[in-house]
């Protein structure tokens, strides 16, 4: 069975970096035991890679070819959190009825856009509809971040 990880977790960040470089990759980067990496990709384990070792491991997913430095991003994203004031009810409420909304027209658009003798412009609605909802509901999930 696969265990569930926070998306914003070191966990989540580290097992990311294995499924590019595989296991045993990842342990070789950073010079430990595949188990000691494979505990840090557990949520169960409370194990933790240090500074240097998830420097290591966004580098050798970096030359790997990846995007985006898993650990990086965890970090970035905890570091914003931490400094940002809690959100309050009223905008958790807020924010969740605009995702609503943008991802209930995305819905629309896209439907529109899937119909025989759907347009370009219906596809380039329907593209800038998912950009919209994607950044509402990004924005959404930090404020409940934000609120944790």
């Amino acid at each position: 069975m696969t265990k569930v990880r926070c998306p914003s977790s070191f966990a989540d960040a580290v097992t990311r970096v294995a499924g590019r470089l595989g296991w045993d990759g990842a342990a070789q980067a950073v010079g430990k035991a595949e188990r000691t990496v494979r505990n840090w990709s557990d949520p169960d384990t409370g194990a933790q890679p240090t500074v240097e070792d998830a420097l290591r491991l966004d580098a050798e997913y970096l030359a790997a070819g990846g995007g985006e430095p898993p650990m990086l991003a965890v970090y970035q994203l905890r570091l914003e959190r931490a400094a940002a004031p809690a959100a309050d009810a009223a905008e958790l409420t807020a924010a969740a009825a605009l995702a609503a909304r943008e991802a209930g027209e995305f819905t629309a658009a896209m439907m529109a856009a899937s119909q025989p003798g759907a347009s370009r412009v219906d596809r380039q609605i329907a593209v800038r509809e998912g950009l919209e909802a994607a950044a509402a509901i990004t924005a959404t999930v930090q404020k409940l971040g934000e609120a944790a």
